[in-house]
Parts: C-alpha cells; structure tokens; sequence
C-alpha cells in the first residue's frame, strides 16, 4: 500500500534525487514503476526500503525496448501519480512494456 503522504513526499524526492522518471498508484496495491539507469534505480530502491514498507517488492528490472521512441512520464524526471492501474497500464503499453508489466504482476491473460 502507498497510503501515508508523508511516504509518498520521501518517495517523491527519492526519485527526484536519483534523477530517474516514474509513475506511481497509491492505495492498494501501490504500485511504482520507474525509467531510469540502473544505478539510479539502485540508488532509488535502497532509499525506498528505507522506508519500511511492509510488502515492498523489487519485482523486476529491464531495458525499455529499443525500438521505443516514448519514455516513461515523458522522461521527466520525479515521480508522478497516476489516478489507477487501468492509467498505469497504458502509460506502460505507451512504451510496450505493458505485457511485461501485466505478466510481472501477475495479471497476465490465460492462455
């Protein structure tokens, strides 16, 4: 869960200071996906965890498609929110990354 507004600032200026672009859900489940190097995106987990979230997950890591042209958030560096999954969803398939994203989080269509 991202709830706590407090969390939510702390986050906000993790990603700002690793100079790496993200999107955000709050509520449940909260769900943070970010575009960056994979330092910065190292930087930004371990700041994260600092946090203590109590089900905090490092699901995956992989290089955008290089075919993309479209960055995630535009390539603005920070973290923006998203009002639900259904616009996180598609800000990721903006990228082609949404199959991953779906199967990552287990809600991959059957077969």
């Amino acid at each position: 869960d991202i709830r706590s507004e407090t969390k939510f600032r702390r986050l906000k200026a993790f990603a700002e200071s690793a100079k790496i672009s993200g999107l955000a859900k709050k509520g449940r489940p909260g769900v943070l996906v970010f575009d960056g190097e994979k330092e910065p995106i190292r930087a930004f987990l371990s700041n994260a965890r600092s946090l203590r979230y109590l089900d905090f997950y490092h699901v995956d890591t992989v290089p955008i498609p290089p075919h993309t042209t479209h960055r995630l958030a535009n390539g603005r560096v920070g973290l923006h929110e998203v009002e639900d999954m259904a616009e996180l969803v598609q800000a990721l398939d903006d990228i082609s990354m949404k199959e991953w994203f779906r199967q990552n989080m287990g809600m991959a269509k059957g077969p």
